[in-house]
């Protein structure tokens, strides 16, 4: 192996083991809360419950760094990109995670990309890999649940597209998906 791919795949442990610490750790506050409710309506806020309490932190999270970088964009709606913080992993409650299993997915998925990205296909047919299928397609499942609510297609499109292994970004895709892939991956 080549040290530079030594040394990649040690930083990349490494934010791993930082992201499963902070999830460990990760307190979702009554503050929390009440920024969630201003931007959500009643049925968005509805779905957002129903992700284990590190996930909604996680969108908090990455909502709140979406509403920092807002400042740097003064042409783009904040309100906007913070929904698509709070909204970006919703497809999550269709995975029934806690934190050890999405922790061990996503282990898998760094290591083996190969082998989980098949058992992720097979998820599509069959019931027991259904757990694979909706972790790497979370956006897909995500944008589904939310279009049955009647949430825009504008805010659909990039909650399908947020995960750049599964969809890299190109030219011709909004700043709001350009800005959610990065809060998301900080």
């Amino acid at each position: 192996m080549h040290p530079c791919e030594k040394r990649s795949m040690l930083a990349k442990a490494i934010h791993r083991i930082r992201q499963f610490y902070n999830a460990m750790f990760s307190v979702y506050t009554k503050a929390d809360e009440c920024f969630a409710t201003g931007y959500l309506g009643s049925e968005e806020i509805s779905l957002f419950n129903q992700l284990p309490a590190f996930e909604k932190k996680h969108a908090v999270n990455v909502a709140r760094r979406m509403l920092e970088m807002a400042l740097y964009n003064p042409e783009l709606d904040p309100r906007k990109l913070v929904r698509l913080g709070l909204l970006h992993d919703i497809g999550k409650v269709a995975e029934h995670n806690t934190i050890l299993s999405k922790s061990l997915l996503v282990l898998f998925r760094y290591f083996t990309p190969g082998l989980y990205q098949a058992l992720a296909e097979r998820g599509v047919g069959d019931r027991r890999f259904r757990r694979y299928y909706n972790h790497r397609h979370h956006g897909q499942v995500g944008a589904q649940m939310l279009a049955r609510i009647g949430v825009s297609s504008e805010i659909l499109s990039i909650v399908k597209k947020h995960d750049p292994r599964v969809e890299p970004f190109a030219p011709e895709d909004p700043v709001e998906l350009k800005i959610l892939q990065q809060a998301d991956s900080y």
